[in-house]
């Protein structure tokens, strides 16, 4: 019995001696704190609305620039890989685009064309628009061809810093078709 109280003892001495130096020597250090984590920097707020009046803005220099015939100024708005497609007529990339202006140019010199932007709406990343509006082009300005009219949308994307035309699409709305009622469904 003497052999098991000198081992209950050594243990529990060897466990003390332990335990006192756990605390002396800081073998158990307490879990050491943790930084916090660094502050992110939050992304600067987008101001939507002057991006969209930024949108609005531009597409009135287009469309100056268009009645001057400015080929230039309209290249530097379509982005490299744009897209315009009228009634079906579509031309991808900046030299068909340009392309397809200056035959119209040269087919209806006298021509004359006017747009309204009816609502331009941003994504809140700001690097997304779109413009919506209505146009009217005269052939051959104050000749006798009849003016046509129709609707757009026009599709931004912010491109270093600056924005781009990605797609501008349009189709002709005629007097008489108006714009088309949803018909209730036949009865059976």
């Amino acid at each position: 019995m003497r052999g098991k109280v000198f081992v209950l003892g050594l243990v529990l001495t060897v466990l003390m001696a332990f335990c006192l130096a756990s605390v002396s020597f800081g073998i158990s250090k307490k879990p050491k704190e943790e930084a916090p984590p660094p502050v992110e920097e939050a992304a600067p707020a987008i101001d939507v609305a002057a991006e969209a009046q930024a949108i609005r803005d531009l597409s009135a220099q287009w469309m100056e620039a268009e009645n001057a015939r400015d080929g230039a100024t309209i290249s530097n708005l379509f982005a490299p890989n744009g897209t315009t497609i009228f009634d079906g007529e579509i031309h991808e990339g900046q030299a068909a685009i340009d392309a397809n202006r200056e035959e119209e140019w040269t087919e209806n010199p006298d021509f004359t064309i006017g747009w309204t932007t009816t609502a331009v709406e941003v994504a809140a990343s700001g690097d997304l628009a779109y413009e919506r509006g209505t146009w009217t082009y005269d052939p051959d300005g104050p000749g006798e061809a009849a003016e046509e009219s129709g609707e757009y949308v026009t599709v931004w994307k912010k491109m270093d810093g600056q924005w781009r035309v990605m797609v501008d699409a349009g189709t002709t709305v005629k007097a008489e078709e108006g714009v088309e009622k949803e018909e209730a469904p036949p009865e059976e």
